[in-house]
């Protein structure tokens, strides 16, 4: 049968009440007895620890105390930290062993607890002096040895100096310097205990205390030792009274018994050999369960091994608890014992059990009395019960049971009552409720219907305003490109008609043109990254960034403009800032740039401050949130205006004849940036007063990458050098101050140059950092008196207006333009103060050790290969050469058809060149695949192209890694450390260095002729000489004519594929040695042969790439005259 449909077990009330009633007597009685012999049992267990607790401090104390002596007759001597003059006497009494005698003689008269003292001098010399007691006198014997000598010489001696009462000499070699105390003193270099040791003469341990003495040269003269006998430590424990059972010992860092209270024995003598004793040889049952105990309750380890950790617990024994109390203690004085104190807790617990028999008792009569009263109590309710029970039944089949209004219990007789009411009432309800719910069907039959049609009405709304939204974000991406075509014709062409001749009146008329092209695509920027949003089409990256790089290329950014208007664009960051963190580079930099901008655009005067700090720490599934804020002195804004100010199409002057351009939607795109970030953007402002734009980011944690260094300089040290800082704004002084305690340097700050000037003519420092714009007197002529009264101190200029040239140049070491980059001001401070010799050797770090690892370089341009293999070189890594596809696959071919062991090394990765003459990039990467498959090494495009659709060609072609022209070696590094691999291995393609249309790309400076900071990287694997630099410079102007001659005879043919290949070698060459202008020139007219159509500027521009190409050639003949960037 199924059990499921058997009926439940029943009991009867009866049975159920009178088992109530007794558990309910029961209960109060066995709770409060237990309650008591909880709270007795607690109490006495708080007590024993108490009483262990107090007694283990008390004989710690008394230890320490002891071994304390050893401590305070060694400072009789020499003090563990001596000052000088303690020193000079620790010396003399080295050299003079009798000033030694007599101090021994005297302090261990004093101090019977250390009885010996000893000194070893370097050259082997030794003198001891040890007082002992015979026959209630006391007496002393000395020993000695000379350098040189053998065994000891004894004498019992009466007073210093006493040598006539000689003792048989020792037979056996003694060399001072060979015993453990003096190597134990040399080795810490300063006062150190030596393990224990048994005593041959007077058998009991013992403990040596040693401190050497140096020389003003630093080495070592000697040490002296005192020796602390351990048997007062057993007479101590042994007048300790723990309890009637307990017992206590001493362990050193080996696990030996030092001390017992039980007196057992601590060594033996095993055929002559001294043995000691751990606890588990005790006599003593109390000391041997609580050994074992303290051995493996710490972790396991081995029983010669004890760990410095406290702990006080209970643990079983045979008929009892035993409670074992361990206390490390002793490194304050130099060693690492243990004590333990152990007790059965029976020896408290007596009475407490008395205690329990006695509850037990006056429990078992409550229990007798209440099971009487429960049982009389369940047969009357039962009676009461049974009735209800019949009432019941009769209720549920719809007939009126009888009220008992006769029943003493005022529930039974209220319920009866209640079960004959309800009974009517239910009978009376029923037929209400089935009308009731014949009418409910009917109505829920018509609102189904109402609800369908209302929900279809709903879903087309909200289907027709989804697709009004998509449709205007479409319209104004669409219109966005289409309208910046165009525009992008007009930026080109005012720039190429500003390098014609020109009046004045007509560059003028250029100028404004520039500038409102300029304006005009930073609306259509900010339009379209406001059409991305709105359509949902804008995502983030989650990459490594440098977050300090971050905010110092926002800052450059916006800096040209600061400079037009006077302004100091400074940069505070706080300590906390993290170095490197996971986001989206672009767009963190988009919305700094724009907060920077706006606070520029709105100032007239004074300053602009950005600063960043973390508010948050990094947690595992948030990361950090970091603030930054961005402070200027400009116009202020209204209350009123502040709440709308993030609104779209919002601007703080809103008039029709506003002073300040721009959409409005600048800040609105920046509040939904942070929102994607998961931050908020706010303001703090006041008119007159300046305003504060301030946002969060969460950011995740990301590790520094693992790239070669760009300058040696990082190996030069500023600690402790001292500096001079004159700027007459206290905010600067703030900023410099604290970055330059950051590298140890020490500042001295100063708001005018005169006080400086004063102040210099009597304290030298190392260097001096100097404003340029400061009242009354400038940094300029500051720098010429302060050079004609000290020629030799370095300057440093600060300057956030033009940069000086010519003769006032020459004034200053080094000049750096604000906004400076930390790592910019740190080496211009680094090369100014170190000598030119350690300049040479830092600027060349020592090459990489060898990675085992061979690159191929495929390139047709030798610049290109000469950059390459000396880049190579630096990272540590062997490389070989081909100058096109056709001799890259051959070579590979013979790479990997040979085999690991065959006279070709196989590639641990390539290097692409997508633009070759025979056979390009593409071709090679997709034969080389097609060959080899995942046995073929990871191919890397190296290309001067940045444009996303010669990304997808690479990726298209098989290469997983994607390196811009010109070549860094921080970017190298980072590349070949991520896919360069030994045969065998399989990396998932992926790119490394992700193009981006930065939206700020239109407010970038006009591009140096010569940057001057890529041929100081060559630096970093270049000789001394700068061969290398030399080398390829040379190179680049060699083969400059018969580049210009490929596009002049391009030009002629009207060759739009020619010119676009042309324009495309001379474009690598020229980034190679720092040509920005020449390279972006060749960049343009690449990519405008590459759109299909003959552009009809073709001649126009390949004029203006003649003239930049010639420059060039100039800049780069007049190097090194050229000033080198700091």
């Amino acid at each position: 049968m199924n059990s499921s449909l058997m009926p439940p077990k029943t009991f009867s009330l009866r049975a159920v009440l009178i088992a109530s009633l007794l558990v309910f007597s029961l209960l109060p009685a066995a709770t409060v007895g237990w309650f008591l012999y909880r709270s007795n049992v607690q109490s006495v267990q708080l007590l024993s620890e108490k009483v262990i607790e107090d007694m283990t401090e008390r004989i710690k104390t008394d230890v320490e105390n002891h071994l304390a002596q050893a401590h305070v007759v060694l400072n009789g001597l020499v003090h563990a930290q001596p000052d000088a003059s303690a020193v000079l006497r620790a010396r003399q009494l080295i050299a003079s062993p009798e000033l030694f005698e007599q101090a021994a003689f005297a302090m261990t008269r004093m101090t019977p607890d250390v009885p010996r003292m000893y000194l070893a001098r370097q050259r082997g010399d030794f003198l001891a002096v040890d007082t002992f007691a015979q026959e209630a006198a006391t007496l002393v014997r000395v020993s000695e040895r000379k350098a040189g000598g053998e065994g000891r010489r004894f004498f019992m001696a009466a007073s210093p100096g006493d040598r006539r009462n000689e003792l048989p000499a020792e037979t056996r070699n003694f060399e001072p310097r060979n015993q453990s105390w003096y190597q134990r003193a040399i080795e810490n270099k300063g006062r150190a205990f030596t393990p224990i040791s048994v005593s041959a003469m007077d058998p009991q341990l013992r403990l040596t205390l040693a401190q050497p003495v140096y020389a003003t040269n630093g080495s070592a003269l000697g040490v002296f030792a005192v020796d602390l006998p351990l048997k007062r430590l057993n007479q101590l424990l042994q007048g300790m009274r723990i309890s009637s059972h307990g017992a206590v010992f001493l362990l050193d860092e080996q696990g030996f018994a030092v001390a017992s209270s039980t007196g057992d024995e601590l060594f033996s003598n095993d055929a002559g050999v001294l043995q000691r004793h751990k606890p588990l040889q005790s006599r003593n049952a109390i000391i041997r369960q609580a050994y074992g105990e303290t051995v493996s309750s710490l972790g396991k380890t081995l029983e010669s091994s004890v760990q410095r950790v406290s702990f006080l617990r209970r643990v079983p024994m045979e008929g009892d608890t035993l409670v074992v109390a361990l206390k490390p203690f002793g490194e304050s004085i130099g060693v690492r014992w243990s004590l333990v104190v152990a007790a059965p807790e029976s020896d408290f617990t007596a009475a407490t059990r008395a205690a329990l028999k006695d509850t037990l008792a006056v429990t078992a009569l409550i229990l007798a009395l209440g099971a009487l009263l429960a049982i009389a109590l369940a047969w009357r309710l039962s009676l009461h019960f049974r009735r209800l029970g019949t009432a019941a039944a009769l209720l549920a089949r719809d007939e009126v049971p009888p009220a008992y209004p006769a029943s003493r219990i005022d529930e039974v007789r209220q319920l009866s009552q209640s079960l004959h009411d309800s009974a009517r009432e239910l009978k009376r309800n029923r037929t209400a409720i089935r009308a009731q719910t014949v009418a409910l069907h009917e109505a829920n039959e018509t609102l189904e219907d109402r609800v369908a049609s209302r929900t279809a009405e709903l879903n087309a709304s909200r289907d027709e305003a989804l697709g009004a939204a998509r449709a205007k974000a479409a319209f104004l991406a669409a219109m966005s490109h289409e309208i910046r075509t165009p525009l992008n014709g007009v930026v080109g062409m005012t720039t190429l008609l500003a390098d014609t001749p020109l009046d004045a009146e007509q560059r003028d008329y250029v100028h404004t043109m520039r500038i409102s092209s300029d304006q005009l695509l930073g609306v259509i920027n900010d339009v379209l990254d406001f059409s991305k949003i709105e359509s949902g089409k804008l995502e983030l990256e989650d990459e490594a960034l440098n977050l300090l790089a971050t905010i110092e290329e926002a800052c450059d950014i916006g800096a040209p403009r600061a400079r037009e208007k006077g302004l100091e664009l400074l940069v505070d960051l706080g300590d906390d800032l993290p170095g490197w963190v996971l986001g989206d580079v672009t767009r963190l930099r988009q919305v700094l740039l724009n907060l920077v901008n706006n606070a520029v655009k709105f100032t007239d005067n004074g300053q602009v401050v950005v600063s960043a700090h973390m508010l948050e720490g990094f947690s595992p599934d948030q990361g950090a949130l970091i603030e930054f804020r961005i402070k200027d002195s400009g116009i202020g804004i209204e209350p009123d205006r502040q709440a709308a100010l993030f609104q779209s199409f919002v601007q703080v002057d809103a008039s029709t004849t506003r002073k300040y351009g721009g959409t409005g939607l600048g800040l609105a795109i920046c509040k939904r940036l942070v929102k994607l970030m998961g931050g908020q953007v706010g303001l703090e402002s006041a008119p007159g007063l300046g305003s504060t734009f301030w946002f969060t980011a969460r950011l995740g944690h990301a590790p520094a990458p693992e790239v070669a260094m760009l300058s040696g300089l990082h190996l030069v040290s500023l600690a402790g050098q001292q500096v001079a800082v004159v700027d007459d704004t206290p905010l600067n002084l703030r900023i410099l101050d604290k970055q330059l305690r950051r590298w140890g340097m020490t500042p001295m700050l100063f708001e005018r140059a005169a006080d400086a000037l004063d102040w210099l003519a009597g304290h030298p420092v190392d260097v001096v950092i100097s404003d340029m714009h400061m009242p009354e007197m400038d940094g300029l002529n500051f720098a010429r008196l302060l050079r004609a009264r000290m020629p030799a101190l370095p300057i440093v200029l600060l300057t956030s207006g033009t940069m000086p040239t010519g003769e006032p140049a020459r004034v200053f070491d080094a000049r750096l333009l604000k906004p400076y980059r930390q790592s910019q001001l740190f080496e211009a401070l680094a090369r100014v103060t170190s000598p030119p010799a350690a300049i040479e050797k830092v600027a060349r770090a020592e090459p990489a050790a060898a990675r085992n690892q061979f690159i191929l370089v495929a390139d047709d341009n030798a610049i290109n290969l000469k950059v390459a293999l000396a880049m190579l070189a630096k990272l540590g890594y062997e490389a070989a050469t081909a100058v096109n596809g056709r001799e890259a696959v051959d070579m590979v071919n013979a790479s990997l058809l040979s085999g690991p062991g065959g006279p070709s090394r196989q590639y641990a990765a390539i290097l692409m060149d997508a633009n070759m003459p025979v056979m390009d990039g593409f071709v090679a990467s997709r034969l080389i695949l097609a060959a080899h498959g995942a046995s073929a090494p990871p191919l890397i495009a190296l290309t001067a192209s940045v444009l996303e659709e010669d990304r997808q060609r690479c990726l298209q072609a098989g290469m997983i890694g994607f390196l811009p022209k010109p070549l860094r070696i921080d970017e190298l590094s980072e590349a070949l450390a991520r896919y360069a691999r030994q045969p065998g291995q399989e990396i998932a393609p992926e790119l490394i260095a992700p193009v981006t249309q930065d939206a700020s790309a239109g407010l970038k400076p006009e591009p140096l002729l010569i940057d001057w900071s890529r041929l100081e990287q060559f630096r970093e694997f270049d000789d001394e000489d700068l061969s290398i630099t030399r080398e390829v410079m040379m190179l680049f102007i060699t083969e400059m004519p018969q580049r210009t001659d490929d596009i002049r005879r391009a030009l002629a043919a009207c060759d739009g594929a020619v010119l676009s290949q042309a324009a495309h070698a001379l474009k690598g060459a020229a980034s190679n040695v720092g040509a920005q202008s020449l390279s972006d020139a060749c960049a343009a007219l690449e990519h405008a042969c590459l759109q299909g159509l003959w552009p009809a500027d073709a001649a126009l521009q390949v004029a203006r790439l003649m003239a930049l190409a010639e420059r060039s050639c100039q800049s780069l003949e007049d190097w090194p005259a050229a000033p080198a960037a700091v």
